[in-house]
């Protein structure tokens, strides 16, 4: 009779000895842990199954074994793909010049400084004037004591523009923004003045290749300071304007 009740008192504290598993979906089970694995845990139900079964360790919460030690198991990292952003680096400076300013007596170079995302651009443009007739091409002379003589010599023109890219497209990014000039025009008889103008256009060329151009179209007023062709051109006067430049460059 006391061998009976050793053996059921040994069965109960076997009992009692299982571990226990608790899943993330609530339920709990109890078994014999038999090895605790990278991602897995290794359990038979009961020492006398013959069955090892694998528990995904993402499957479970914590696990408690018969000494009352708790394992708890962290949510296993999950690899998230990361979109690769295009980090796109930008020529920020540019130089060109206006080839069809030629025919209009100016000779003109120009350089812009871009900010870091390509969206604004400051142009700071110098053009060298002088009068073309009978250079360039012949033209019809008056011959009489009131006509104005062809001008010999040079004068400057300077001034600035900021540009606003806007737009998806790269190759061809429409822009908008002010065009101030200053200086004197010798195509226009010696004539200083200063414009102040609204300048749209397109800058065309691919973001990665050097080669930039630029075609703009400007509206506004033009302000003459000073005139020496007399009646031909009134000083002090505002008249509107109109202009349309074409610059080519390379970018850096």
């Amino acid at each position: 009779m006391q061998k009976i009740y050793i053996l059921f008192f040994l069965f109960t504290i076997s009992l009692k000895a299982q571990d226990k598993l608790f899943f993330k979906n609530g339920t709990v089970k109890k078994g014999v842990v038999i090895s605790i694995a990278k991602d897995v845990v290794f359990y038979k139900t009961s020492d006398t199954s013959a069955r090892t079964q694998q528990i995904p360790k993402t499957e479970l919460l914590l696990l408690e074994n018969y000494k009352g030690e708790i394992f708890i198991f962290s949510e296993a990292k999950k690899e998230v793909e990361t979109a690769k952003t295009e980090l796109t680096l930008y020529k920020r400076n540019a130089i060109g010049i206006q080839p069809l300013g030629v025919f209009m007596g100016r000779i003109t170079f120009a350089y812009e400084r871009f900010t870091k995302d390509n969206k604004i651009g400051f142009v700071f443009p110098l053009s060298i004037t002088f009068d073309p007739s009978g250079k360039l091409y012949n033209s019809r002379i008056d011959t009489s004591k009131n006509a104005v003589k062809r001008l010999s010599g040079v004068n400057f023109i300077g001034g600035i523009d900021v540009n606003f890219y806007v737009g998806r497209k790269k190759n061809s990014q429409f822009f908008v923004g002010p065009r101030i000039r200053y200086g004197t025009d010798m195509f226009a008889k010696g004539t200083e003045a200063y414009t102040v103008q609204t300048q749209f256009g397109w800058r065309i060329g691919k973001p990665e290749k050097a080669v930039v151009q630029h075609l703009a179209f400007g509206f506004g007023v033009v302000r003459i300071l000073s005139s020496p062709a007399g009646a031909v051109i009134s000083p002090k006067q505002s008249y509107a304007s109109f202009s349309v430049n074409y610059r080519i460059g390379v970018k850096w």
